[in-house]
């Protein structure tokens, strides 16, 4: 093997040994969090209204607020990662205001 290849296999497993070595960190610190309460809070939950997109003819969309069920708390984690089977907050904050496709 040349010194090309060996360089070329660098560039590729840096990045993943980077990722990889970020997402056990943000594990780590859930856990802990989790298990010491004093650490801080592990969730939390992003309040948000419920739109609906509803599909019209002629390729249009009509957005209505849920009546059923007009506001709701999503759950989520104060992390990078999902963790514990929540999203991250930031995801969540993010895509709090997309309507749902019905």
């Amino acid at each position: 093997m040349n010194r090309y290849h060996s360089t070329r296999r660098i560039v590729y497993l840096a990045p993943l040994a980077l990722l990889l070595f970020l997402y056990l960190g943000d594990l780590l610190w859930f856990l802990l969090r989790s298990r010491l309460p004093r650490l801080g809070a592990t969730t939390s939950s992003v309040h948000r209204i419920r739109l609906l997109a509803i599909p019209d003819k002629g390729n249009r969309v009509e957005y209505q607020i849920d009546v059923q069920q007009p506001e709701e708390d999503l759950p989520c984690t104060l992390s990078l990662f999902p963790q514990g089977g929540n999203r991250p907050c930031w995801y969540v904050t993010r895509h709090a205001k997309d309507p749902i496709p019905m």
